[in-house]
């Protein structure tokens, strides 16, 4: 004997009624039982119709569209296969319908009666297609014995085992047909199973045959991992135990139910779940047969929560207190959902179903009034809006750490654990947490214990050389990523008047024109709103740009939820306390702050300082030249250039920014040297550097680039003295930064040929680190440190990072 069960989605029109009776026909062996549900869509109808009888409303309308509805299919099944039999009469609906609205009250049993309306129309149709000499039809009311009310009753196994062998022996047949949903109490009057109260009845009937298979027709291929509607890589399960089957259904897997389990697990029999409109799909099977050896079998969440504690010093040592506070809620029909209790037995905190929650109120109040009014028992806490992340697997037991990665999953996602619970079998891990945050939460975990491909979700601010040269390496690597099992999004691109954003990712070959029809400009809260509705769980904002007012929101950016990489000095170089409040963000917020490129481009510098430095080495002094279009100006002078003559040689290449005075100032290298010093521990200013000038300060001022490129050969002959002079010594002028003694200075030094910089030029930089660890011979780091693409390259190095 083979169980079928169809649910309402397999049933919603003529075609699919055509393809579940093929589907019986293939998939019921020798003999079979077909339970049905009611037509898709149709038991809501039912519900509301009666909603709007007891209301005393007039329900013409709606009455009208489920009699067009089911006529409809009656005149179908007719034309093509006979007539119906068992066609239950629609007349006996109406006159129920018309006391419930003359009343303005329906009894339970009535109401039972009414919902319960679609499952004989299902049946009927079917059998008519079936045959009815080789279909019988199967009364649940004369087979499930139910007790515990008409609208949510629980089944009576043994009762109904006995009921079912008397109904089949009475009546021989290949194929059974019966509806779902309904029994039928001691009394003999009809009852309803509560939600997928036909799955429930399949599997009852499964249980009482001894079925072989209890197959669950649905519209999905079976139990995934995660819900597939809001996790796109979830993948289908092949096979679970009853016990992950539990836990699955009960912290909200939508196509299971905790009722449906419980009797396929009491008689062993395999419950499958199959998709009627992808049969051949193999579907997921829940047995007692053991396959595979995953830690991890899946995630489920159960939203729409609310946690209750109370607490109070009468809770302390006080025996039986648990069982007031649960019994009054049982009393009233609350379903807890989860408990947990601090060691101090001080509280006991639970959830229920925010529907529940005015219900739970009132009974606690109620129960506990005589020791709230004695000062024993302290109000009761209420946190709404939460959700239940569960972590589900048989073999958890076996594998060390997965709590803490679950944990360190929910972390990464930005989520306050509210309390936790583990069943004693180790089956399955709990975590409340943020209601809104739910599928975020799914998402990280998926991702961490599933997919295995982590995911960098990028927005560029800056569409400059860099910037565009960003975009084009993150194009071009690609497949690079991929086959790394990396996953490297670009959302959104900004530059000082706009920004385009991309649910779907920006197209790297028409970013710059979707930007340019943009009409707004970037705010962190656009790009929050964009981040919250397509739930991406690692952002990450790339400033590409020099921007001030960018830079003095990066404490912004890293509270609301995102790393930082910097290519833009300007917040690392701003004041000390703004300097120490990134790094306190980066570290409250468990968000990464990155600026790599700030000192050497691409050049592995402050990661190389970082490391020395977290392993207790101490920096003693420092020499560098840090500024590629100075390290190619002073090479030119050496190879007999004059001051001019090699400053136009630099600009013409690119070498130099639009102003070369911003280069020949010397500010820019003295940022740089100010963010090696802090790095080292030093708590200064940019005031505090010694800076000197290539060119006088006060030279050409308020002139315009081509002026002051005109007059630059005015300072060529004294510039021309020194570096004769330091010729005469066997030496060359460089442009450096140094530290020594905690005085930090940039300027023009003299250095011979046993001097760590004496052989940079050309656009190298060189960084000369001398240490506790690195002496009396420092370590140097040398390498073109210059242009977009090396910039670039170091930028997409530290967005890596972010994983």
């Amino acid at each position: 004997m083979r169980v079928l069960k169809f649910g309402g989605s397999s049933l919603a029109d003529f075609e699919c009624l055509k393809q579940v009776h093929s589907l019986i026909l293939n998939q019921a062996g020798e003999e079979a039982l077909v339970v049905l549900s009611a037509p898709g869509g149709m038991t809501d109808q039912l519900v509301e119709l009666v909603e709007q009888a007891e209301q005393g409303q007039d329900y013409s309308e709606q009455w009208l569209r489920l009699e067009n509805r089911a006529l409809g299919l009656l005149e179908q099944v007719q034309k093509l296969y006979g007539e119906v039999v068992h066609w239950p009469a629609l007349s006996s609906l109406a006159e129920k319908l018309a006391g419930v609205k003359m009343l303005q009250h329906c009894p339970d049993p009535v109401r039972a009666y009414v919902i319960s309306f679609g499952e004989r129309i299902s049946v009927a149709l079917m059998q008519t297609m079936l045959g009815a000499s080789q279909a019988a039809y199967l009364e649940a009311c004369d087979c499930i014995v139910s007790h515990g009310g008409y609208l949510d009753a629980e089944v009576d196994l043994q009762l109904s085992q006995q009921k079912f062998v008397s109904a089949m022996n009475a009546n021989p047949s290949k194929y059974y047909i019966m509806p779902g949903f309904t029994a039928s109490n001691t009394r003999g009057e009809l009852t309803t199973l509560g939600r997928n109260g036909s799955d429930y009845s399949a599997a009852v009937a499964a249980a009482c045959l001894g079925a072989e298979v209890c197959q669950i027709w649905t519209d999905v291929d079976g139990v995934y991992n995660a819900d597939p509607r809001f996790i796109k890589k979830a993948s289908k399960i092949d096979w679970l135990s009853y016990k992950e089957a539990m836990e699955l259904s009960y912290f909200g897997a939508k196509v299971l139910h905790p009722k449906t389990i419980l009797p396929c697990a009491k008689f062993s029999v395999p419950c499958e779940i199959k998709n009627t409109h992808n049969p051949d799909v193999a579907g997921s099977v829940i047995s007692n047969e053991r396959r595979g050896d995953e830690a991890v079998k899946a995630l489920s969440s159960l939203e729409d929560l609310a946690m209750l504690t109370v607490s109070g010093p009468g809770m302390k040592g006080k025996v039986g207190m648990a069982a007031r506070v649960f019994g009054a809620l049982a009393n009233d029909n609350v379903s807890i959902v989860l408990i947990t209790q601090s060691s101090c037995e001080f509280s006991i905190s639970f959830c229920v179903h925010e529907s529940d929650l005015d219900l739970a109120l009132n009974a606690l109040e109620q129960a506990f009034e005589l020791e709230a009014q004695a000062g024993l028992i302290e109000p009761v806490q209420v946190q709404r809006e939460l959700a239940i992340v569960t972590l589900v697997g048989d073999n958890m037991k076996a594998h060390k750490g997965l709590a803490a990665k679950f944990f360190a999953s929910l972390a990464q996602a930005q989520l306050n654990i509210v309390a936790i619970a583990q069943d004693s079998t180790e089956s399955a891990i709990s975590a409340v947490i943020d209601g809104t945050r739910c599928n975020d939460a799914v998402k990280v975990c998926h991702e961490n214990f599933f997919t295995h491909v982590p995911s960098i979700d990028v927005f560029l601010l800056g569409c400059g050389l860099v910037g565009q040269e960003l975009i084009k390496q993150l194009e071009k690597q690609q497949a690079w990523l991929e086959a790394r099992n990396i996953k490297l999004n670009l959302y959104g691109v900004a530059n000082s008047k706009q920004l385009y954003l991309n649910a779907d990712g920006v197209p790297f070959d028409s970013w710059q024109a979707e930007l340019a029809s943009q009409q707004q400009a970037f705010t962190l809260q656009r790009v929050e709103e964009f981040v919250k509705a397509n739930h991406l769980i690692n952002p990450v904002l790339v400033d590409c740009s020099s921007s001030q007012y960018l830079a003095d929101q990066y404490v912004d950016f890293l509270n609301a939820g995102f790393h930082v990489v910097a290519a833009n000095k300007k917040a690392n170089t701003g004041s000390y306390d703004y300097y120490q409040a990134l790094t306190l963000a980066s570290q409250r917020k468990q968000r990464k702050f990155l600026y790599e490129t700030n000192v050497g481009a691409g050049l592995p510098v402050l990661d190389n300082l970082q490391l020395l430095f977290g392993a207790g080495d101490e920096l003693l002094s420092f020499n560098g030249i840090l500024s590629g279009s100075l390290s190619y100006m002073f090479g030119a002078l050496q190879d007999g250039l004059s001051l001019s003559e090699a400053t136009a040689k630099a600009k013409s290449n690119g070498f130099t920014e639009p102003d070369p005075r911003d280069d020949l100032s010397g500010t820019d290298v003295a940022r740089k040297l100010l963010i090696i010093a802090r790095e080292s521990g030093l708590q200064l200013e940019l005031s505090d550097i010694e800076v000197e000038s290539v060119v006088p300060t006060d030279f050409a001022t308020g002139t315009s680039v081509d002026e002051f490129m005109a007059r630059l050969p005015e300072l060529d002959a004294s510039f021309a003295d020194k570096i004769q002079s330091a010729a005469n010594e066997g030496k060359v002028l460089r442009y450096v930064g140094s530290i020594e003694n905690g005085r930090c200075r940039v300027g023009i030094e003299a250095v011979d040929k046993a001097h760590a910089l004496y052989d940079i030029r050309d656009g190298e930089n060189a960084l000369a680190i001398l240490s506790q660890y690195y002496q009396p011979r420092p370590f140097v780091i040398r390498g073109y440190g210059a242009g977009a693409e090396v910039t670039s390259a170091g930028v997409f190095a530290d967005i890596l990072k972010t994983l």
